[in-house]
């Protein structure tokens, strides 16, 4: 189905987190004496019901045999990817990974929308911190209402943008379930720090129709929706 709209995730779909949302959560389990990796970061989030990273932070403590407070759990993790007077935030080692132009040339395609677990502040803030706001009209983020696999933030983002011809992209099965419990197609993205073959496993495993390595490869499954489009 050629889609009218392309709804986006947000952490290691556009923007590479390994250095500020996951090393936030390696680094508050460390706090607590657990030692927690990238590898069990991405197991986490394969395993699904995880969008809120502070509560998959504290799963990964909790794992550990120690007790942590989900409050306590949030502060901690807050400072470090936000920041201090004493400390720069690791949200400033976040990078793009797709050029602003593509975003762009879709955006002039396509209505466009952005649905997160992020919180509508940092969700706007690295809109802002690339000059990318307008390219997304919609964004629906953790503020909104439950987050991923349920499917409502999907639907809230479709009725906004008034139109149930689109398509989900995002890189955890979390993405690929809320969409099509939404009644949309999901396409999988690889996030580059995890291990490809298992993402690519288990977003297909999850239900995605297709799984790009990168968001470089969505333009060619875009061109052959629209020539099958043409083609009926």
């Amino acid at each position: 189905m050629a889609p009218e709209a392309l709804l986006f995730d947000v952490d290691d779909t556009l923007v590479d987190t390994a250095r500020s949302y996951r090393r936030a959560a390696i680094e508050t389990a460390a706090a607590y004496g657990v030692r927690v990796t990238l590898r069990d970061v991405a197991a986490a989030k394969a395993a699904g019901d995880a969008n809120d990273d502070w509560l998959l932070t504290q799963r990964l403590i909790e794992a550990g045999g120690v007790r942590a407070p989900y409050g306590e759990v949030k502060r901690l993790f807050e400072e470090l990817y936000q920041g201090t007077a004493a400390r720069r935030g690791l949200k400033h080692e976040e990078t793009l990974l797709v050029e602003v132009g593509a975003l762009a040339g879709w955006a002039r395609r396509f209505k466009m929308g952005l649905v997160t677990g992020r919180p509508r502040s940092d969700a706007l803030e690295l809109l802002d911190r690339y000059d990318l706001r307008g390219l997304f009209p919609v964004v629906v983020t953790m503020d909104d209402g439950p987050l991923k696999p349920d499917p409502a933030p999907i639907r809230l983002a479709l009725d906004r943008l008034g139109t149930r011809r689109a398509w989900m992209v995002g890189d955890t099965p979390d993405d690929v379930r809320a969409a099509r419990a939404a009644g949309i197609p999901a396409i999988g993205v690889v996030a580059k720090a995890d291990e490809p073959r298992r993402a690519r496993a288990a977003l297909i495993g999850a239900g995605a129709g297709h799984v790009l390595d990168d968001l470089t490869e969505l333009d060619a499954l875009l061109a052959d929706a629209a020539r099958h489009g043409d083609a009926r």
